[in-house]
């Protein structure tokens, strides 16, 4: 799951320096959530890289999590920001260049500069933490880190009987015994610490959480690649149906021109 050096051939390897990011999108709006995907609020690139990162707070510092357009929704999507990067950096190599269900693709694509669902640019100041969940969709995913270090824990998906209570996901860093008597049961498949130029692939199903551990900027997007068809389409017909992400992202490659 975890790649080691896997950016080292970017055009703009790691770590990419903060400053550097500013001078390029410092007056960009930017949506701020909380250690999920609840949003808190708008903010400017360059008055959080001020206010939330290099060691300016104490705790848990809200999260920016930039992502490109994958819904009719009215935010501050990062879609000219990953124009600006996409000579910058490149999906790793061993991931699949073709054969893509979610984004429904055609000939060779690259994350790079193809639009993926929940294709992100995520900062955070040292302390910021995603909470333990599972993505989306059934995809998998990719992360990539390009500044700072980030620890990740995973969980497998059988897992999910002790860290879950209905639709609810029990928060580690202040978990509730009374609704997740067993949470301490499960046991973790991964716990790395992701270093500038480290890639992690995230696989369907999986609860995953990270924790900056310095200043942190990563770049992460979802998939579900065709030799996962037959999971993909008992998801569509049941708990998909209807998901503004997944209408837009398997139009038909006409409708989406």
């Amino acid at each position: 799951m975890l790649a080691r050096g896997a950016l080292a051939g970017w055009a703009w390897p790691p770590p990419w320096e903060l400053p550097a990011l500013t001078r390029r999108f410092g007056h960009y709006r930017v949506p701020l959530y909380d250690t999920l995907f609840s949003l808190q609020g708008l903010s400017t690139f360059g008055d959080y890289v001020a206010r939330y990162t290099g060691g300016a707070v104490a705790g848990v510092p809200p999260y920016l999590r930039w992502f490109a357009r994958q819904s009719p929704d009215r935010l501050p999507w990062a879609d000219p920001a990953f124009a600006q990067l996409e000579r910058d950096w490149a999906m790793p190599e061993w991931l699949p260049t073709s054969g893509y269900l979610f984004p429904l693709t055609r000939g060779r694509v690259d994350a790079a500069h193809s639009p993926f669902p929940a294709k992100g640019l995520f900062v955070c100041g040292r302390g910021g933490r995603t909470r333990l969940h599972a993505d989306p969709w059934q995809s998998d995913a990719c992360l990539c880190q390009a500044t700072g270090d980030k620890r990740v824990i995973m969980f497998p998906p059988e897992a999910g009987e002790f860290l879950t209570a209905g639709e609810a996901v029990v928060d580690l860093d202040d978990p509730d015994d009374g609704a997740f008597p067993c949470w301490r049961d499960a046991k973790p498949g991964f716990d790395e610490v992701l270093r500038p130029g480290d890639a992690v692939f995230i696989p369907a199903g999986w609860y995953h959480t990270a924790i900056a551990l310095a200043d942190s900027v990563s770049i992460t997007w979802n998939f579900v690649h065709k030799v996962h068809a037959t999971r993909f389409q008992h998801y569509r017909e049941s708990a998909g149906a209807g998901n503004p992400a997944i209408a837009f992202f398997c139009a038909s490659l006409a409708d989406r021109a």
